[in-house]
């Protein structure tokens, strides 16, 4: 049963590549560049969904107010594959059952929402973390870091 989906977007297709040059680090935003291959989780997009689809769990407590949203995840894929630096962006969310959420008082609908975007976010973390090493990104034939911007979307499996 698919408990969350994928969403890929303009985020996963922009990267920022980060140099060392005399002792200074300088990043640059890279978006559709020529000389740019972007890192590729291994087996490409079909396998990332459906690796996500296989590891990443809707929250319970979410499933109880019936909560949709979005988590946008950064990472770091390093130039041997590897993840580092997880961390979560932007988290909105979506939907959730009124009826039940307005019944609780307006400090109790705040602290949930902050714990259905903290919910979103480590899952989405610990589900990167399962990851195996990705394909590096290259610039003008090297291979380079960088960051990753993976959206993820999760759907209450019982609407």
């Amino acid at each position: 049963m698919l408990f969350a989906t994928l969403t890929m977007g303009v985020a996963a297709q922009s990267a920022k590549v980060t140099h060392v040059k005399n002792g200074v680090i300088e990043t640059q935003t890279l978006l559709n560049d020529s000389t740019f291959t972007p890192p590729q989780f291994r087996g490409g997009d079909k396998a990332l969904m459906k690796f996500l689809a296989s590891n990443l769990n809707y929250p319970e407590l979410a499933a109880s107010y019936h909560v949709e949203g979005r988590v946008v995840m950064h990472f770091f894929v390093n130039t041997d594959g590897s993840i580092s630096d997880i961390s979560a962006g932007e988290c909105t969310i979506d939907r959730f059952n009124t009826t039940k959420f307005t019944q609780e008082p307006e400090a109790k609908q705040k602290e949930l929402k902050e714990q259905f975007a903290l919910l979103f976010a480590k899952e989405g973390a610990r589900v990167i973390r399962k990851m195996r090493k990705w394909t590096p990104a290259q610039l003008n034939g090297q291979v380079v870091r960088v960051k990753f911007n993976l959206p993820l979307r999760f759907e209450d499996p019982n609407k």
